[in-house]
């Protein structure tokens, strides 16, 4: 009887790590290196797997760990059009809210911004949060945020209308705490580029169990079918 207990137990845990998810995460904090000046465009490759605290474009805070297998897209879209008018968002230091550094679109009216993340073949994304401020230390009332597919553009998350807070030292923070098998996009910013975002927390995960998993859970199985031909030869 312990004897099957103890196999049962393997096989549990050998199945859980199995499906077991492992997570990393970076924090995009805008924090640019070589600094850029107000309505400078955010590069390109900021973001781009992350590994370290701090690349040739810029630094990042530590969530959970890095982001190695996740690069970002950065876009500008027209409303009226749905087209992409710029492959990049714009910097600015301050002001917004109680932000310091954020990336807001390019053009405001009949426009809004898109922050692509898109992970490595094998890999997924959890997006934990991420932090939106108004512009001259405003409110922004009925303002539009939605998280969408990254590639069919279909919407996964609207929190549309909503207020991004901005007095004083004040701004909003989402969580959507959403993992997704695929490129994720954010969009915000919908006809108000006074509108930007900062501190997207985002994880790189996966279920591919480790080499040793797999040997736990072959070694649970091959010793629980030894106990069964052992069974049936002693009835």
């Amino acid at each position: 009887m312990k004897t099957r207990s103890l196999i049962s137990s393997t096989l549990l845990l050998g199945a859980g790590a199995l499906f077991a998810v492992s997570a990393q995460a970076t924090i995009l904090t805008f924090n640019l290196d070589p600094a850029v000046g107000n309505y400078g465009d955010i590069p390109g490759a900021y973001g781009d797997n992350v590994n370290a605290a701090s690349d040739a474009v810029g630094s990042y805070s530590m969530g959970n760990g890095y982001t190695p297998n996740i690069t970002t897209e950065y876009r500008t879209w027209q409303i009226s059009t749905n087209t992409v008018t710029h492959n990049n968002l714009d910097f600015w230091d301050f002001n917004y809210g109680g932000l310091a550094n954020v990336a807001f679109s390019v053009i405001s009216a009949d426009h809004f911004a898109e922050i692509t993340l898109v992970p490595e073949p094998g890999w997924a994304i959890r997006l934990n949060s991420f932090d939106l401020g108004g512009y001259a230390k405003t409110d922004h009332p009925n303002s539009q945020v939605r998280i969408v597919d990254g590639d069919s553009k279909s919407t996964l998350i609207d929190y549309s209308p909503v207020t991004v807070l901005g007095v004083g030292t004040s701004y909003s923070t989402f969580t959507p705490n959403l993992t997704y098998a695929g490129a994720i996009s954010i969009r915000f910013g919908y006809n108000d580029w006074n509108v930007g975002i900062d501190n997207i927390n985002f994880d790189q995960v996966t279920a591919v169990p480790e080499p040793e998993t797999y040997a736990m859970l072959l070694a649970g199985l091959g010793l629980l079918g030894f106990m069964a031909r052992r069974r049936t030869q002693n009835v």
